[in-house]
């Protein structure tokens, strides 16, 4: 597995620092006779045994931070006599919901675990619940009749908890990579089988990232087939990506359906920012995992640097990374071209002037994101934190 990194000196320190660090594990199942799985809603969520002890391993963790465990009234919780597994809570991100609610999900994989139910925790309550959700898991082999929304806390005849197969960016394991190979092998081939597929934001409604469909006209050129994830149904998807051997897009959710394609081929991801942080470490994981290549390439030529998560207007074009890659992978374009069509860096430009009208210039941007920052260190639990960190900014007008 090779990873290649189109960028400049500091970008690639901060890339490499991070990967280099990253594993794979071995995964486990614990079994909870007369378990009981806690909704607390903003209070925090988890599974605790018979004796109100909270299992560890039903934590939900990113990097070093999990969810805030909750307190609960012991009396009265209503009974299910039913074997269950707990998988996580409902998310409204398909990204996050992929690598983050459904690492859990490899168990069934395995024989012994495929009549459970499963469970998933409406901590957010959210309404309607995502449908892509119930079509993973019926992808998966389990039908809509076994997925339990859990709106209260509620006692289980056994609660299967499986280790975490997936923690962004810190770890992975051959188990959850099982989860997505199952999936792909459900799905019949429901669309044309391309060889090189890039994955386009132009369908996106928000977020989407100008100077793409300029970059993306290179890729088509160069025998890529681009589609908007967006636009097609889930199978449809699966369908695409499990059959190309090289894969590429901009930084963001589409790529990280790189888990389903088969191992050996390539990942090919722009960065879309100019600031260090970024999502590239994560979809590395992801790259290893299946046994990918890695290519990432700084794409970004931005007036005011940004970091992957925030909502400034992004704009990718032709700079020196980008034409290094095109010209050491023998791609056919036009090297006079320049970096940038002038209507498509007129319409960036009008954006980042409506988003510095509403939101501020860019020194007092960053000093509210700083406030942002400190003062969730002071918020225990990542579920408290992240509600905290979206009010905060809400305020102080980041959103």
């Amino acid at each position: 597995m090779g990873v290649s990194v189109y960028s400049g000196f500091w970008y690639r320190y901060y890339f490499m620092r991070i990967i280099k660090r990253q594993y794979m594990r071995d995964m486990d199942v614990d079994i909870v006779p007369n378990g009981i799985i806690v909704n607390e809603h903003v209070h925090g969520f988890g599974v605790f045994d018979e004796n109100f002890r909270f299992v560890k391993s039903s934590i939900q963790m990113r990097k070093n931070n999990g969810q805030f465990i909750p307190r609960f009234n012991h009396d009265d919780i209503p009974f299910v006599d039913k074997d269950v597994v707990f998988v996580g809570n409902v998310y409204p991100q398909f990204g996050h919901f992929l690598l983050e609610h459904m690492n859990r999900a490899w168990v069934f994989t395995m024989s012994e675990y495929k009549n459970a139910y499963v469970v998933l925790i409406n901590n957010q309550d959210i309404n309607p619940v995502p449908e892509y959700m119930y079509e993973f898991l019926r992808i998966l082999g389990v039908p809509r009749e076994r997925v339990i929304i859990l709106n209260e806390t509620t006692r289980f005849r056994n609660v299967f908890v499986p280790h975490q197969g997936f923690n962004i960016p810190v770890y992975s394991s051959d188990e959850f990579a099982k989860t997505f190979d199952r999936i792909a092998q459900n799905v019949e081939n429901l669309e044309d089988v391309f060889d090189k597929v890039y994955l386009s934001r132009d369908a996106l409604k928000e977020r989407r990232t100008y100077g793409e469909k300029y970059i993306a006209k290179i890729f088509e050129k160069n025998g890529f087939h681009v589609v908007c994830p967006e636009t097609l149904s889930l199978e449809k998807q699966v369908s695409i990506v499990k059959n190309c051997r090289v894969l590429a897009g901009c930084a963001g959710t589409a790529l990280h359906l790189a888990l389903f394609m088969k191992p050996g081929g390539t990942v090919i991801q722009i960065k879309r920012n100019r600031r260090c942080k970024d999502n590239a470490p994560i979809q590395h994981l992801i790259n290893i995992t299946k046994k990918l290549n890695g290519i990432f390439i700084s794409g970004s030529i931005e007036k005011t640097p940004s970091s992957h998560y925030e909502n400034v207007p992004q704009i990718i074009g032709l700079n020196k990374f980008m034409r290094k890659f095109f010209d050491e992978n023998n791609f056919v374009y036009d090297n006079n071209l320049p970096n940038m069509d002038q209507s498509t860096w007129d319409e960036y430009t009008q954006k980042l002037a409506e988003y510095r009208s509403a939101h501020g210039n860019a020194t007092s941007i960053l000093l509210r994101q700083f406030l942002v920052r400190v003062s969730a260190l002071f918020v225990s639990g990542r579920e408290r934190r992240g509600a905290w960190r979206r009010w905060v900014k809400k305020k102080l007008h980041l959103t």
